[in-house]
């Protein structure tokens, strides 16, 4: 279809004068990828300027004039237009890039990637597309300051195949696998479950990208989904659903245990756990609040 309108603009040009070309055509690629054009440099944004092709389809000399004599365009300027339009109507090329993995963890067949986090700390983390989101254990969230850190941890019940245990949520700023990479990441502390690596890496950053698994080469091949306007932060509604969901959900659960603290109080003494722990989801719900607020998510998501 878009050829066709393509060849169709051609044809036309060729064919019948047409004095909108009797100037300038500016072309100009933003920050996107996607070509623009205009009659006039001035209408290109500045930042865009010094990279932006101009052609003059009005020449003095009659030999190397872009308009025929009966007014038209010649052919040669017409199939240059189509080109240019041609490449207009092209999404933007998109990123591909390959990492290297540890194939073994013992018997297991893991695929274990190098992970940075937060621009500081790098570790190994097995790839689990399984699991929901990032699971990191106790010494990688002491390596990256989060018991000591202010922003917001909550102790939770972790569910799995074994049955529940405790641990910790919390959102991580970084994450970054080779030239992958993501921001603001709910991430769960949880007991080690191996010492070849420090976590899982689920589908709440590999669902960013299409990927496959290269097991001769040993590399994990990522390749960029292409953006969609109608995900505010990349992310699509559900997820802005559910995660407002569950800290709501871990918020009420420790709310009804504050009236008992009383009563924890006259047997153990003072204690202000429950408390503390509803403290810490707004701590969350708040940064939560204004990530979302930073990407144009709707309030009726939240």
């Amino acid at each position: 279809m878009v050829n066709a309108f393509v060849k169709g603009v051609v044809l036309a040009l060729v064919v019948f004068p047409c004095a909108l070309f009797a100037g300038d055509l500016v072309q100009w690629t933003d920050e996107k990828g996607m070509v623009h054009f205009s009659d006039s440099l001035d209408n290109v944004p500045q930042k865009f300027r010094h990279h932006a092709k101009q052609d003059k389809f009005k020449d003095k000399n009659p030999q190397r004039s872009s308009v025929n004599s009966a007014g038209g365009l010649s052919s040669a300027d017409a199939l240059i237009l189509g080109s240019m339009l041609e490449a207009r109507e092209q999404p933007p090329k998109l990123n591909s890039f390959e990492v290297p993995f540890e194939a073994y963890e013992g018997t297991a067949q893991r695929v274990i990637v190098s992970v940075k986090f937060n621009d500081s700390v790098t570790a190994p983390m097995a790839i689990d597309t399984g699991a929901p989101g990032v699971l990191i254990s106790p010494k990688l969230a002491g390596q990256l300051g989060i018991y000591g850190s202010d922003e917001g941890k909550v102790l939770i019940q972790a569910g799995g195949i074994g049955g529940s245990v405790p641990a910790l949520l919390t959102f991580l700023d970084k994450i970054q696998v080779g030239e992958a990479r993501d921001s603001f990441i709910p991430a769960t502390v949880t007991r080690s479950i191996s010492g070849s690596f420090e976590g899982l890496l689920g589908m709440h950053f590999m669902s960013k990208y299409s990927f496959k698994i290269d097991s001769v080469r040993q590399v994990v091949i990522f390749e960029e989904i292409p953006a969609n306007s109608n995900w505010p932060g990349g992310r699509p509604e559900r997820w802005w659903r559910d995660r407002f969901k569950e800290l709501n959900s871990v918020r009420a659960a420790w709310k009804r245990l504050v009236p008992q603290e009383q009563l924890w109080q006259a047997q153990y003494g003072p204690s202000r756990f429950a408390s503390r722990q509803v403290m810490e989801v707004d701590k969350l719900l708040e940064k939560l609040d204004r990530y979302a607020s930073q990407n144009s998510v709707p309030q009726n998501w939240r």
